[in-house]
Parts: C-alpha cells; sequence; structure tokens
C-alpha cells in the first residue's frame, strides 16, 4: 500500500553524509611535470566536520562547505540553512535541520522544539471515499510547553495540490465510526508529555499523493515523508 520502510540500511543518495573522509581538499602540495608545476589535488580531513545524525546519532563525517548531508545508516537526508561550518560546535551537537527527507516510518525526528513520529499509514475507503490515514505521536523533550496542532501535517500531491486534515466533528464516521482516535486540533504538551493519535485526509482516488508534510517552529522547520501512493 504504501512504500515507506522500516529503518533499512540504504546507500547515501546524495553522496554528502560520509562516514570516512573523502576527496575534498586543496592544492596544498605540487610535483613537478617536465618541468612544470602541477597541483596536487589529496585529500584534506580538516575539510571535514564530526557529527552525529540527527535521527539515528551514527557518527558522520560531513563536508563543512555543504548545506546538505545525508545518513548511510538510517538513510534520511538533511538540508541544513547554512553551511556546516557556520555552525558552532553547541549548534552542532544540537543539530535541526532545516529540512528533514525520509522513506521510512516508526522514526522519531527532530523538527525545530519538536520530535514527532509517523506509526502507520494506511489508505482506506470509508462511504465511497478514499481516505488517507496517518497515525502520529509527539513527545516533548524540551524544557517548555509546545502546542501541537493538527494543520501541522498537510499531503502534497504529484501535481502541488495540498490537502489537511479533516476535523472530527465534521467527519465523526471517519475516526470513532472508524476505530481511529482524532489527535485533535490543537493540544498543549508539557515537558515530559507525550501525544498520539490519528488524522485523516480526504483525497481524490485519481491523486498521487507524493508527500506528508509536518512543520513546526520559528522559523518553520520541516520533515517530508515521501509517500508516493499512486491510485488505488
Amino acid at each position: 500500500m504504501h512504500n515507506l520502510k522500516h529503518h533499512p540500511r540504504r546507500q547515501n543518495n546524495i553522496g554528502i553524509g560520509r562516514k570516512l573522509a573523502g576527496m575534498d581538499g586543496g592544492a596544498d602540495s605540487v610535483h613537478l611535470t617536465n618541468g612544470v608545476s602541477m597541483p596536487e589535488y589529496i585529500p584534506n580531513a580538516s575539510h571535514f566536520i564530526n557529527l552525529q545524525c540527527p535521527t539515528c546519532g551514527a557518527g558522520l563525517q560531513v563536508a563543512g562547505q555543504k548545506n546538505q548531508f545525508a545518513c548511510d545508516h538510517c538513510g534520511n537526508r538533511y538540508l541544513l540553512d547554512r553551511k556546516l561550518a557556520d555552525f558552532d560546535a553547541a549548534e552542532r551537537e544540537q543539530l535541526k535541520p532545516s529540512v528533514t527527507y525520509t522513506q521510512h516510518l516508526q522514526q522519531w525526528l527532530r523538527v525545530g522544539e519538536y520530535e514527532v513520529c509517523l506509526h502507520r499509514i494506511s489508505v482506506e475507503t470509508v462511504n465511497k471515499e478514499q481516505v488517507l490515514y496517518i497515525d502520529v505521536a509527539y513527545r516533548n523533550q524540551s524544557a517548555t510547553a509546545l502546542t501541537c496542532r493538527h494543520d501541522q501535517w498537510i499531503v502534497f500531491d504529484s501535481e502541488g495540490y495540498t490537502y489537511e486534515p479533516v476535523k472530527d466533528f465534521d467527519y465523526r464516521e471517519l475516526y470513532d465510526g472508524n476505530g481511529k482516535r482524532y489527535v485533535g486540533m490543537s493540544r498543549l504538551i508539557t515537558p515530559g508529555m507525550r501525544l498520539r493519535g490519528w488524522l485523516a485526509f480526504l483525497v481524490p482516488a485519481s491523486t498521487t499523493i507524493e508527500y506528508l508534510q509536518f512543520s513546526g517552529g520559528i522559523p518553520a522547520k520541516t520533515v517530508e515523508f515521501e509517500l508516493q501512493l499512486g491510485p488505488q
């Protein structure tokens, strides 16, 4: 029904995040060829910065001049709002990517001050309507209260149209009537609390669902779940 996977090991498909330093050095030495001085391209480990994957904690070495990287261990990709070298050491220890791209379920993902998890996805027909269901969770490991809103979750189709989750008081048959507890329009969770529930999206049966997006924080940061769910 969907192509999200449960933590498989994937190849790095943008070639930026590394566990070992690669060829990203400069002309730090020369050699002579027919009496002409030629630059020699050599690896320079100082151009790489050690950090941990924001999702799985795997150790990575990433080129400091890059603003994006990937993790070979969990397969997630990350986009930063500036070059990695422009972050200080404290920021790198608690790195908050502007965008996280993933194809996996059941991962806790850091999105600004939020931590969210997409537990399950299903596409069902209810009263002749196609419904995309998502089972989502929040946890608050920060020092302040967080507001969790149902409109933080948006679905994008392949043509760029978007769909918001419907409310339970408008479509009770999609939630309690179908054994799924609505996560709520807006909930406040204090430090140490968790929140979990379902959201339902009414999506035309002919539509290809491309992304599920969660956004949170100021300035907004997002996670993009790459779905690619075709017509049923």
